[in-house]
């Protein structure tokens, strides 16, 4: 088959979640039609070789549309698979075009939002009221979701509520694969004591909370260091001067094996997000052995219930905790078994046999 992915996020942990359903699945031939309009800095450096069409999707919305129709004429995908809420907003309103378009026909489409838009809380109510109707109008031109994450799923479903029709709902966990170029078991932490964050610096990963933490765990252990690994958007500075405030080193974008060294010297990872999909930073801090917390957020309800934090207050106990001991006491097998390759493979596998049949 040939599967043309859509996104206007390739960036981050979007876009090495495309590259792995490309990679997974080699057998099929892989286009891109992608842009990072979402953020500030460029996307991410194609992978050689994994996309036999590699495509700019423009920034406009409409002509975002134009393009994914006009993509849809030339390469005739088997299925189009979307990515994120603009992206998936952008095919579906391209299907919807050529099914009323005499002549034209309408790729079947795979959804995977990413964490979908309506989850957000920086944005008021309004809005996010918005993005959940436009989210629930535009399901019924999905063939099959694909979410990344259960709760995902729950949400996905929850939309066709009352819906005529029944699209199928098939969770493809986010993994990692055994030809990512993080190294199991490199952690190596340094002397004195750091605790990072792995992200950009936006609202969704709620600077603040980190910096009231790093107050938190500072006034309990004066010698600890704190770093955020990644860099601001570029839509909101202010959020670098709140952890410049709290003695938080930003060091801007890391990428390759800076990136990783980086988070293997670490002697805490926290995962501070708001709301989220399944985040691949999770995964990458499993796999490089650092020990590991989670914001206790519906999205992340699949990691261990000793590693889940509520507010910083948490946060701080159990991170000193780990700091003290040296180790992880959360038991993740269940999530790495979870979110495992094979299991990956086998549900894409799933998902694009569906979507076509």
């Amino acid at each position: 088959m040939k599967i043309l992915h859509v996104t206007d996020s390739f960036h981050s942990g979007t876009a090495t979640a495309i590259e792995q359903y490309a990679g997974l699945t080699p057998e099929h031939d892989h286009l891109l039609l992608a842009n990072n309009a979402r953020g500030a800095a460029a996307p991410m450096e194609r992978c050689p070789g994994l996309f036999v069409i590699d495509e700019e999707l423009p920034a406009s919305p409409w002509a975002a549309v134009a393009a994914v129709r006009d993509a849809v004429r030339r390469h005739q995908p088997d299925v189009v698979h979307a990515h994120s809420s603009f992206g998936g907003a952008y095919v579906r309103i391209a299907a919807a075009l050529d099914r009323l378009t005499p002549g034209r026909t309408a790729a079947p489409v795979v959804y995977t939002p990413h964490s979908f838009a309506f989850e957000r809380d920086d944005v008021p109510t309004w809005k996010r009221r918005v993005f959940r109707g436009m989210e629930k109008s535009l399901l019924p031109l999905t063939t099959v979701g694909a979410p990344c994450a259960r709760y995902e799923g729950e949400l996905m479903k929850d939309l066709g509520h009352l819906l005529p029709g029944d699209v199928p709902v098939l969770v493809v966990p986010n993994a990692l694969t055994e030809d990512h170029p993080v190294v199991p078991g490199s952690w190596s932490p340094t002397i004195p004591q750091t605790v990072g964050v792995v992200s950009r610096v936006t609202p969704q990963r709620d600077p603040a909370f980190f910096a009231a933490t790093a107050r938190l765990i500072r006034a309990a252990r004066p010698d600890t260091r704190f770093v955020w690994i990644g860099d601001d958007d570029g839509k909101d500075p202010a959020l670098g001067a709140v952890l410049a405030d709290a003695g938080v080193e930003v060091t801007g974008w890391l990428t390759g094996e800076a990136l990783r060294s980086r988070i293997a010297s670490l002697s805490l990872v926290l995962h501070t997000a708001r709301w989220d999909g399944f985040p691949m930073s999770v995964l990458e801090a499993r796999r490089i052995g650092v020990p590991l917390l989670v914001r206790d957020i519906p999205a992340l309800r699949e990691c261990p219930a000793t590693a889940r934090f509520s507010v910083p207050e948490d946060a701080a106990a159990k991170a000193v905790s780990i700091l003290d001991s040296g180790t992880d006491p959360a038991f993740w097998d269940g999530v790495d078994r979870e979110h495992s390759p094979e299991r990956q493979r086998a549900l894409l596998a799933d998902v694009y046999e569906r979507a076509v049949v």
